[in-house]
């Protein structure tokens, strides 16, 4: 089994949850980007700070949870997940209610320093080959924020015809930001499709 059998592209950045273990085995989860490199190896960038970061540098592994649930994408962020919400997994922990996991194994590990229109902070860029890949579904679907940006740039273009003046113009600043999403991480055919959209946008201009 390999990451298109949970349905990963090679060159494509899904929204996962991240499960790691401090150096007691404490679990804890974070909502981490990770871009399918080819089928067995992944590659994501985390922010200096935090727990994932330490514990992922101590350990050199984690394991990533494939799955939709908004409820732990929002407790993950605010905060830890209560302990009845993971799984053991070996030495390791898994979300309970994912679809799908994998184990990363750190396989590389360099901190640069990034300047965005944030400021300039410090990134760790990790490569990490896949292992132990577990379905719990037959069908997994893993998040890319690319075909929600086009879903919600269609929306905005069929309400063009009822907005103007600072509406309009949040319209299209909206649009604006999600085609630049859609670029950053979405496929071929993602771009493709918002390329029409913004096409179309020049109607109204």
């Amino acid at each position: 089994m390999d990451l298109k059998d949970i349905g990963m592209e090679r060159g494509l950045l899904y929204e996962t949850v991240v499960t790691t273990v401090d150096s007691n085995g404490k679990p804890n989860a974070a909502p981490i980007g990770i871009i399918c490199k080819n089928n067995l190896e992944v590659v994501c960038y985390l922010h200096h700070g935090s727990t994932t970061v330490k514990n992922i540098k101590d350990t050199k592994s984690f394991v990533v949870n494939v799955l939709k649930d908004p409820m732990i994408f929002v407790e993950s962020t605010l905060g830890n997940l209560p302990i009845e919400k993971y799984e053991s997994h070996g030495d390791k922990f898994y979300i309970g209610s994912t679809d799908a996991f994998f184990v990363a194994d750190v396989t590389s590990i360099k901190d640069v320093e990034r300047k965005d229109q944030f400021g300039v902070s410090v990134t760790s860029v990790l490569k990490a080959d896949v292992s132990d890949i577990t379905k719990f579904k037959q069908c997994v679907e893993p998040l890319n924020r690319a075909i929600y940006g086009i879903v919600e740039g269609l929306v905005y273009l069929t309400r063009m015809n009822m907005v103007s003046g600072d509406m309009e113009k949040l319209y299209r600043h909206r649009m604006a930001e999600i085609a630049r999403i859609v670029s950053k991480v979405g496929a071929k055919d993602h771009k493709n499709a918002m390329d029409m959209i913004m096409e179309a946008f020049k109607d109204f201009d």
